[in-house]
């Protein structure tokens, strides 16, 4: 019997897509639950700013190539630094609690049943997605 993979298969791309989504949540989960534990991410701060002072000015330079002006271009970068910043250290924080202890405390019950939800919820979101950028353009 050959089994082949193939990418093109939109079955494929959808389990894909969706448990990727679902990892990361359940990252950015874990790491929320540890930073609330501990009050510090395991990321340094250094890192931190970095990539905040980052995707600032690529966020600054997409929201003014998209027609925004000087200073909602710059609210725009900031805020989605803050959300990229922010989701992307709890996702370090929360693999590196995973792989201490989090899984342990969570349980493997719990992190499937979260991992089944999860991936419920980004196929909804990415279908959403979908359909409101298809009536939009």
């Amino acid at each position: 019997m050959n089994m082949e993979f193939n990418a093109d298969n939109p079955f494929v791309q959808a389990i894909a897509v969706s448990t990727t989504l679902a990892i990361f949540m359940i990252g950015v989960a874990m790491g929320i639950m540890n930073l609330a534990e501990t009050g510090s991410p395991s990321v340094p701060f250094p890192i931190i700013l970095l990539m905040f002072a980052v995707i600032f000015i690529a966020g600054s330079v997409y929201f003014e190539d998209r027609g925004a002006d000087y200073l909602g271009s710059l609210i725009g970068g900031a805020i989605a630094s803050f959300v990229a910043t922010f989701s992307a250290t709890a996702f370090f924080t929360g693999i590196r609690y995973a792989m201490a202890e989090g899984i342990s405390t969570v349980g493997w019950g719990h992190l499937i049943s979260a991992l089944a939800i999860c991936m419920v919820v980004s196929m909804l979101i990415i279908r959403t997605l979908q359909h409101k950028l298809q009536s939009a353009y």
